[in-house]
C-alpha cells in the first residue's frame, strides 16, 4: 500500500487524525517560520503545543502496547471449538466491522438491529460472501453431515444478499458488499478495524466434522505475524472480490 492511499483510508475512516494535524502544525509553523511572516512567540507557542501532542499520543500507544502485552501473556493463539462467548457483544459494539463467511445468514439474523446501529451512527461494514452462482466446491466449502445440498446453500447466500440489500435501504450508511467466486479456506470477524484493540476472529472450514467447522481462534495485535498473516489474506480476499452494486433509491 503507498502512503498516499494510507492517508487517503486514514482520513475517510477518520483514523490517526491526531497525527495528521500534528504533521499539518508542524509544517505550517516551519513554512511561517522560513518565511519570516508570524511572530516568533506564536510560533513557539505552536511548536510546544505539537510537542504536546506528540507526547500525549506516545503516552497513550505506550498504555496500549502494555495493555496488548499483559493480554498477550497468556501463551498465545488458542484454539477453540466454537467461536468466543463475547464474540457477538464485541461485533454489535464494533463501529468497524469486516465479516466473511459463505452465507453468513447466522450472524445477519441474529445482529441485524445492532448492524442497523451501527451504521445509522456512521460506523463501517464490509461483507463478503461466496457467490452464489460459484462452482459447487466453493459453495459446499465448509462440508459436515448436516450442512444442506449445494443449491440450499445458495439460497441461503440469496437470502442473505437480500437481506443485506434490505439492510442498506433501512439503515444506508457505509455498507459495503461484495462476493467471491474462489472457495473461502476461512470465516471471519475482523472487528475495530486498524485499531489497537482490533481482533480477528477465525473459523477454519473442516471436512467432514459434525457440529461447528474447526478449530476457532481470535487473533490480536499481541499476536504479532499471525494477526498480521490472517489480516493481510483478509484484504486481498476483499480487494480481489466483486462488488455487490447498492439497491437503487
Amino acid at each position: 500500500m503507498t502512503v498516499w492511499r494510507r492517508v487517503g483510508r486514514d482520513l475517510r475512516g477518520r483514523r490517526n487524525l491526531d497525527v495528521y494535524a500534528t504533521i499539518a502544525v508542524a509544517l505550517g509553523t516551519s513554512v511561517l517560520a522560513a518565511v519570516d511572516v508570524a511572530p516568533t512567540g506564536k510560533i513557539m507557542a505552536a511548536v510546544l503545543a505539537v510537542l504536546a501532542v506528540l507526547a500525549f499520543s506516545a503516552l497513550a500507544t505506550r498504555t496500549m502496547v502494555e495493555e496488548l502485552a499483559r493480554a498477550g501473556a497468556g501463551g498465545g493463539v488458542r484454539f477453540l471449538s466454537d467461536f468466543p462467548d463475547d464474540l457477538k457483544e464485541r461485533r454489535d459494539g464494533s463501529a468497524d466491522i469486516y465479516l466473511a463467511g459463505v452465507s453468513l445468514s447466522r450472524t445477519l439474523e441474529t445482529s441485524y438491529r445492532a448492524f442497523e446501529s451501527t451504521l445509522s451512527a456512521g460506523g463501517r461494514i464490509r461483507i463478503l460472501l461466496t457467490d452464489p452462482d460459484a462452482d459447487e466446491s466453493a459453495v459446499t466449502t465448509q462440508n459436515r453431515p448436516t450442512r444442506p445440498r449445494p443449491d440450499e446453500v445458495r439460497d441461503e447466500i440469496r437470502q442473505s444478499l437480500r437481506l443485506l440489500r434490505r439492510l442498506h435501504t433501512e439503515a444506508g450508511g457505509r455498507l459495503e458488499v461484495r462476493t467471491t467466486r474462489t472457495a473461502l479456506k476461512f470465516g471471519m470477524n475482523y472487528l475495530d478495524v486498524d485499531k489497537a484493540n482490533a481482533l480477528l476472529c477465525v473459523q477454519l472450514y473442516s471436512f467432514d466434522v459434525s457440529g461447528e467447522s474447526r478449530p476457532v481462534f481470535a487473533l490480536t495485535l499481541a499476536d504479532g505475524s499471525w494477526f498480521e498473516t490472517f489480516r493481510e489474506q483478509a484484504e486481498r480476499m476483499w480487494d480481489s472480490s466483486q462488488p455487490v452494486p447498492a439497491p437503487r433509491s
